[in-house]
Formats: structure tokens, C-alpha cells, sequence
């Protein structure tokens, strides 16, 4: 994911994106940040997993912050933020959703023989192992909920 961030960042800056510039920036130093935070020092290359984990909470800061400028009537600044999240979702795999949600988690509650809500944690536990970071937690979870007694 790094060289695709530097390569990307490299076009958006010749073509004089400003937006797309900003953003791919501001991914880049959190990525090296991740990097140095995990001991691989700023040229460090992250795991897939943990280079994802870094776009997904880019995502859901701005998504937090949508949530908060709509709450003060500041329209123009959760625009701004809702087109940053659309640039940095293209980083993200496709997510699980729908029919294609619910029969993953219908699998992982089948392979891990789950009776109830107290086995919770290991379903979602086969989910990741079995899907990575390509589904909404969220909503897995209230599935997982809903299906078990």
C-alpha cells in the first residue's frame, strides 16, 4: 500500500489536485506513523492488515466528524470530509454487505458451533480470521445478536 499511496499522491500532485493531494498526504504521514509507532522506523512497509487498519480509522475519524459538523450546521465541512472518504475508501477492499454479510456470518456461527450470545467473541474472532477487515463490525455484531439466543 505504500507505493501505491507515494505513486498516487506523485500523479495527484502533477495533475494539481489539491484535494486528492491533501488527502493522500495526510494518509501517507499517518501510514509512516504507524510505521514508526510499530518500530519499522518512516520507510518502513506495514502488513497489509495493519496498513488497512491505518485507512480505516482515517475513515472513521472523518466519518465521526460528518456526524459532528452536520450536528452544528456546518454543511460545507462535512461535504469536505464526506470527499475525503471517498477518496481514502478506494485504499479500502469491497465490504461485505447484505445477503453476502449475512452468510458469512451465518458460516462463522456454523464453524464455530455457536449456541449463544456468549460466543459472541468467537464468532466474530472465525469472521476476521475468515474475511479480514472486509465487513462493517458494527453490523456483524447486531447480526451475530440477532441469530443467537
Amino acid at each position: 500500500m505504500l507505493e501505491r499511496l507515494q505513486s498516487d499522491l506523485k500523479a495527484a500532485m502533477l495533475a494539481k489536485e489539491a484535494a486528492r493531494t491533501q488527502v493522500l498526504r495526510m494518509a501517507l504521514a499517518a501510514y509512516k506513523n504507524e510505521a514508526v509507532a510499530k518500530g519499522l522506523g518512516p520507510q518502513g512497509a506495514l502488513s497489509d492488515a495493519d496498513a488497512l487498519a491505518v485507512v480505516k480509522r482515517l475513515v472513521k475519524s472523518r466519518e465521526d466528524s460528518v456526524a459532528q459538523f452536520l450536528k452544528v450546521g456546518q454543511a460545507e465541512r462535512a461535504r469536505q470530509e464526506e470527499a475525503e472518504i471517498a477518496i481514502l475508501k478506494t485504499y479500502l477492499p469491497a465490504m461485505l454487505e447484505g445477503p453476502a454479510l449475512e452468510a458469512a456470518v451465518k458460516a462463522a456461527i456454523a464453524q464455530t458451533g455457536a449456541g449463544s450470545k456468549k460466543d459472541m467473541g468467537a464468532v466474530m474472532k472465525a469472521l476476521q480470521a475468515a474475511h479480514g477487515g472486509a465487513f462493517d463490525g458494527k453490523a456483524a455484531s447486531a447480526l451475530v445478536q440477532a441469530w443467537l439466543p
